[in-house]
């Protein structure tokens, strides 16, 4: 019993380990397609995924691979105004067009594409040690990444507690697909101000504990700090400046802050009831930045076996975030029509960065077909409600198929 909860904390992040008693060296490999589709023509995201793993003597070794198509149209963070003759720059470098009072001009077109590649090495040191590395590598086509991570693990003697501790380190490289540079900062769009491209590192560190409380329950428990500097700002996202009726004057390029701190908490829960096989799976997670965005997560789960071979996993998600100190709708002018700059230099109209509230519902569905075969199945529904964006509510719907092949 305490085996079966186990294995369902090991979902999480920095979670338990897979046991290594298993002497046998087997392949597994993990295939998956997801789709993410938005209401309106908005965003659509077709993400493929395979993850290899053998299974060693002192411990495992997984490879993944993923590749993303992503296509619609995003908000540029201008505002919608039906008395502008704007021209927008597209993401990823697709390209400028000419909107004018449609409603939904601030909505330009995009498609991309990602692949990403990784791997990671646990091993087994002793009865009670254990380390973890890896090495991971994404591009876009105007975004390139690489990270690298390390961890450790220290099991208590009875095997029913153990601590966790993990570094990791990533170089990004940031900018418009089209002209391999970035804008300048809050400069005027139709200035042709530009950069070469953005770098930015990040630095994380975690601390973990997890505990096994009785025969049913499961809890677990880490702290995350990171830190981030160099290029924060989307060159894609624009900010309007507009008079008290909407009617835009000038756009500029957004400017964010050069630096990002950022800590997390997070906690959960996994409890087997009594005299079944049914268990419920409760997070949360609390998070802040010193760019004033501070968010809570609960998210639960509520595992249901159906026969020995099937599963329904219904889930429910909850998500709230402040805005961030510089978020605004958009810049005011002075009475000569003047864009009032903001003296900080930072200030962008991204949605994302809105006061943002979204709920998320779904089901699991999970058939062992035989053996060496499993199949999950998952479908979800997101609502999300901005404070004030004029883009303020959007939906999107989920679907997974995902199949597990040991041999």
């Amino acid at each position: 019993m305490t085996k079966k909860i186990t294995q369902q904390l090991a979902l999480a992040t920095c979670s338990l380990l897979a046991s290594s008693a298993n002497a046998a060296e087997d392949w597994s490999v993990d295939g998956s397609y997801l789709s993410y589709v938005e209401a309106n023509d908005r965003v659509s995201v077709s993400k493929t995924l395979a993850n290899f793993e053998r299974t060693l003597i002192d411990g495992k070794l997984s490879i993944g691979v993923v590749h993303d198509t992503m296509s619609g149209a995003s908000p540029s963070g201008a505002i919608r105004s039906d008395d502008s003759l704007i021209t927008f720059t597209s993401p990823s470098g697709s390209g400028g067009f000419t909107a004018n009072g449609t409603g939904d001009d601030a909505l330009i077109p995009f498609t991309d594409t990602r692949v990403q590649f990784g791997a990671t090495r646990e091993q087994q040191l002793t009865r009670v040690w254990q380390v973890s590395y890896g090495g991971v590598f994404s591009s876009e086509n105007d975004y390139e990444s690489f990270g690298t991570t390390v961890g450790i693990k220290r099991e208590a003697d009875n095997k029913l507690s153990s601590v966790n501790a993990g570094l990791a380190f990533t170089t990004d490289t940031i900018y418009r697909g089209d002209n391999n540079d970035t804008p300048g900062p809050l400069s005027n769009i139709s200035s042709g101000e530009a950069f070469g491209r953005g770098k930015r590192n990040t630095y994380d560190a975690l601390l973990g504990y997890t505990r096994v409380l009785n025969r049913t329950t499961i809890a677990q428990v880490n702290a995350s700090v990171g830190l981030s500097e160099g290029y924060h700002t989307d060159p894609y996202k624009i900010i309007s400046a507009a008079d008290e009726n909407d009617r835009i004057i000038a756009n500029y390029y957004e400017s964010r802050p050069d630096s990002r701190l950022r800590t997390a908490l997070f906690g959960k829960v996994v409890h087997e009831l009594a005299n079944s096989d049914h268990s419920i799976n409760l997070s949360y997670r609390l998070y802040q930045d010193d760019w004033g965005i501070q968010s809570h997560t609960l998210d639960t789960r509520y595992h249901h076996t159906l026969t020995d071979r099937q599963y329904l996993e219904p889930h429910l998600r909850f998500y709230h975030q402040s805005a961030a100190d510089f978020y605004a709708r958009k810049l005011d002018v002075d009475e000569a029509l003047n864009p009032l700059l903001p003296d900080s230099g930072v200030v962008s109209a991204d949605y994302r960065l809105d006061e943002l509230t979204s709920v998320t519902a779904g089901i699991k569905y999970g058939f062992k077909i035989s053996p060496d075969l499993d199949l999950r199945l998952r479908a979800e529904y997101l609502q999300q409600l901005y404070s004030e964006s004029d883009f303020d509510t959007n939906e999107a719907t989920i679907v997974q198929s995902s199949l597990r092949y040991t041999f």
